[in-house]
């Protein structure tokens, strides 16, 4: 019988070759780790994309004046041309649009309260219509603006809804109940004990932060003013810049206070206490470099800043990573 061989490797050679295994695993497992480099933070304001059609019918632009936001996010835009109230997505979805079945509105500026109810100064009348968050007409609000007031107009409402009314000289900025009662009024011609300076001439926006408190731009000075709910002005947020921009639409949320500009399309924004901090320059995606364009401007809850530009008749979105 012939016995197979069998070879067999020395035992030394065995503990060797476990040895060097080992020490391949431990050098793999104490070599650091490679990780990716971060990720740059992405701009201030993220372009995300621009929406509107012109025409005159429902949802879209002939001559839109005025846009705004409600606690959901949702968009009003109000059509002078059409009278039409439109009612959108952020990004651009038709939700609703209606015109008033009693009057020929010519929409000057809109607004939303709390509970979505809208608001509509009409710069014919010199009104504020209300209308439900459905588009029913609710009531209406005489701001005994004169006639050569009315064009004028910019409308604000707070969380209490307590309405603010402003429009150019003398009408200065007035003040009324949730019961649409005359409640205060400040910055006018007949306002009594008024100290020097503080008359409003030509207001280009009226807006009530989060804060309660009343911001308002004019077309000469290029600087929002900070108002408490009587009047007193508190401080004012001024463009750091020897361009002096006309501003034309203003937005505070509950750290900033933004702005925009008709002579060139940037965007400023401030602390909640009127220092300067940014000042975005957006004309790679929105018109109108050398032309005065107004412009008006809306932050929505979300986190995202919406640009109406009322020459092209478009909304331009933007992300906010402030």
């Amino acid at each position: 019988m012939v016995k197979a061989s069998v070879s067999r490797t020395p035992r030394n050679v065995s503990i060797l070759l476990a040895f060097s295994l080992a020490s391949l695993i431990l050098c793999a497992c104490s070599r650091p780790a490679q990780t990716a480099a971060a990720p740059a933070p992405p701009p201030p304001f993220e372009y995300v994309d621009a929406w509107g059609a012109p025409g005159d019918g429902p949802g879209q632009f002939a001559k839109p004046v005025a846009i705004t936001s409600d606690d959901e996010s949702i968009i009003y835009i109000a059509d002078a041309a059409t009278g039409f109230i439109n009612k959108f997505s952020s990004s651009g979805e038709p939700r609703l649009s209606f015109q008033d079945d009693r009057s020929n509105l010519r929409p000057a500026d809109i607004a939303v309260d709390a509970g979505s109810a809208i608001y509509v100064a009409d710069g014919r009348r010199g009104t504020v219509a209300i209308f439900f968050s459905d588009g029913m007409r609710h009531r209406e609000l005489r701001t005994n603006a004169l006639s050569a007031e009315r064009e004028s107009l910019h409308i604000a409402v707070d969380a209490y809804g307590t309405i603010y009314v402003t429009a150019k000289h003398p009408y200065g900025v007035r003040k009324f109940s949730p019961g649409l009662r005359p409640s205060g009024s400040w910055g006018g011609a007949t306002a009594k004990g008024a100290p020097a300076g503080t008359q409003i001439d030509n207001p280009t926006a009226l807006a009530v932060g989060p804060d309660g408190l009343v911001y308002l731009s004019e077309r000469t000075n290029p600087e929002v003013k900070v108002y408490d709910t009587t009047g007193t002005l508190l401080h004012s947020a001024v463009v750091a810049t020897d361009t002096d921009p006309y501003l034309t639409g203003i937005a505070v949320n509950r750290k900033f206070i933004f702005a925009v500009a008709a002579n060139y399309p940037s965007v400023y924004v401030w602390s909640l206490a009127g220092e300067d901090l940014y000042m975005l320059d957006l004309s790679a995606w929105v018109p109108g470099v050398g032309s005065t364009v107004v412009r008006k401007i809306v932050v929505t809850p979300a986190g995202e800043l919406l640009l109406l530009d009322t020459a092209a008749a478009r909304v331009f979105r933007f992300r906010l990573h402030l």
